[in-house]
């Protein structure tokens, strides 16, 4: 089993009725990401293998800019897991995401690294024993 780390809010799938409650929240990150940045950093978490699968439809939580179809499925680059509509919000709204992910990125010149079968198989492994665990989740 592959441990990732959920980047920040955004490691999340649950329903769009509970990450609603999250608006504020990412309202508060609006903003620091640079304009320069943010679509390379989009691109980066729009190419990262889903690695849940979830039918859903999410809309803007912050506004009324877009909306996701399969918004909650999860992506995961082999270190972070975050929800496909993330990017959404960096790319609209500059929401700032944690350090240590953005550090992550740039070491690796915002390109997703291959994950084999077997590695994605490890991840989805991790998410079925976090589901179990917690027994919140929407999937």
């Amino acid at each position: 089993m592959r441990q990732v780390t959920p980047l920040g809010l955004f490691g999340d799938s649950s329903s769009q009725s509970h990450f609603n409650s999250r608006a504020d929240a990412i309202r508060e990150l609006s903003g620091q990401l640079p304009v320069n940045e943010r679509g390379r950093v989009a691109e980066y978490l729009r190419t990262a293998p889903v690695i849940i699968a979830l039918m859903g439809f999410t809309e803007d939580v912050v506004g009324t800019e877009f909306s996701v179809m399969g918004g909650s499925a999860l992506h995961s680059d082999g270190t972070f897991y975050w929800r496909r509509d993330t990017a959404e919000y960096v790319e609209t709204y500059g929401t700032g995401l944690p350090s240590e992910f953005m550090e992550h990125g740039a070491r690796l010149a915002w390109r997703v690294p291959s994950l084999t079968d077997e590695e994605v198989l490890e991840i989805d492994d991790f998410f079925m024993f976090l589901r179990a665990r917690t027994k919140g989740t929407s999937w």
